[in-house]
C-alpha cells in the first residue's frame, strides 16, 4: 500500500508537487500524452501528479523522461519518498500480543513449490516482491516448473507494465573479493539485457560472500509468503506457503529496509562489464 492511512506522507506530496511543476515548465502536456511517452497507464500518470501514489523507480524515471527531466536530480527525491513509505508501513498501531493462527502449506520439493508459486503470482493484483539467494543462478536449474516461474514473474510484469503494479526482485550475488563468480555475473548481464524495457520489474543485488545458500522469499500482494529453503545440492528445495497479511507484515518489513540499501541491477551490471 503506497498511501498511509492517516494522509499523504509530505515526502510523497513535495514528489508530486515537484513532478506537477516539471510538468507546467514542460508546457503542461496533457495526461494522456505523458502516458504514451512514459508507456504507462493515464491512471499511473494521475496518481503521481496528485500525490496518491508514488510509482515504482523504473515508472517515475520514464515519467520525468517524458517531461524532459533529468533523472540524476530527481532521484534522491524519490528515493526520499520511497524511504518514508517504508518507513511508515513499519510503523502502525501497537497490537495486543496475540497468536498468530496462520494457514501453511508445505510443498516436498522444487516442483510442487514452483508450480504453486507461479499460480499465485499469475493471480496477483499489485505488487510482487521476490528474493534470490542462492549459490548458482537460476539458468542452473533444469525441471520445466523453475522456467516457468521464472518466465511467469517476467509475463506478469510485462502484462502490469502500464498499470502502476509493481515485481521488485531482490539479487543475492556471490562474490570473492569484490568479483562476482563469472558464471553468476554472465546470467546476471543476460537478466538486466531481458529486463531492460519490462517497466514493472526492477531488481537491486545484494553482494554476498557466504559459501552456502539461504532461504527466500516471495512476497505476492498482501495475501501470501511463500519461503523456500535450500539443500546441499544446487537443485534441492523445499517450502511452504503461508496466508494471511499480518505473516506477510513483517517479511515484507525486512525487503523494504533491504531495498532501500541495495544498488540497481543496471548500475551492478555497468560497473561490472567493463
Amino acid at each position: 500500500m503506497n498511501v498511509h492511512a492517516g494522509g499523504v506522507p509530505p515526502a510523497v506530496r513535495r514528489f508530486a508537487a515537484e513532478l506537477s511543476r516539471l510538468r507546467i515548465t514542460a508546457g503542461t502536456p496533457q495526461v494522456t500524452t505523458i502516458a504514451a511517452r512514459a508507456q504507462c497507464s493515464p491512471s499511473t500518470v494521475s496518481e503521481a501528479l496528485n500525490g496518491r501514489r508514488l510509482p515504482g523507480e523504473t515508472v517515475t524515471r520514464r515519467l520525468v523522461a517524458a517531461l524532459d527531466g533529468e533523472w540524476s536530480q530527481w532521484q534522491s527525491l524519490w528515493r526520499e519518498a520511497r524511504t518514508e513509505l517504508d518507513r511508515l508501513r513499519r510503523q502502525g498501531p501497537e497490537a495486543p500480543v496475540e497468536a498468530l493462527r496462520a494457514e501453511m502449506v508445505r510443498y516436498p520439493d522444487p516442483s510442487s513449490f514452483y508450480r504453486a508459486s507461479a499460480a499465485r503470482i499469475r493471480a496477483a493484483r499489485r505488487e510482487i516482491r521476490l528474493t534470490y539467494v542462492r549459490r548458482h543462478p537460476p539458468s542452473h536449474w533444469g525441471a520445466p516448473e523453475v522456467a516457468e516461474y521464472y518466465s511467469t514473474v517476467l509475463d506478469w510484469a510485462r502484462e502490469h507494465s502500464g498499470e502502476g503494479a509493481s515485481a521488485r526482485r531482490i539479487i543475492g550475488v556471490p562474490e570473492r573479493d569484490g568479483t562476482p563468480e563469472p558464471a553468476y555475473l554472465q546470467w546476471l548481464l543476460d537478466h538486466q539485457r531481458e529486463t531492460a524495457d519490462i517497466y514493472a520489474y526492477e531488481a537491486r543485488v545484494m553482494p554476498w560472500t557466504a559459501s552456502c545458500a539461504w532461504h527466500n522469499t516471495g512476497l505476492v500482494d498482501d495475501s501470501v509468503t511463500f519461503l523456500s529453503f535450500s539443500g546441499a545440492g544446487r537443485q534441492q528445495l523445499t517450502g511452504f506457503s503461508v496466508e494471511g497479511p499480518a505473516f506477510l507484515r513483517y517479511f515484507a518489513d525486512s525487503f523494504d529496509q533491504a531495498w532501500g540499501a541495495l544498488e540497481p541491477l543496471d548500475v551492478y551490471a555497468a560497473r561490472h562489464s567493463r
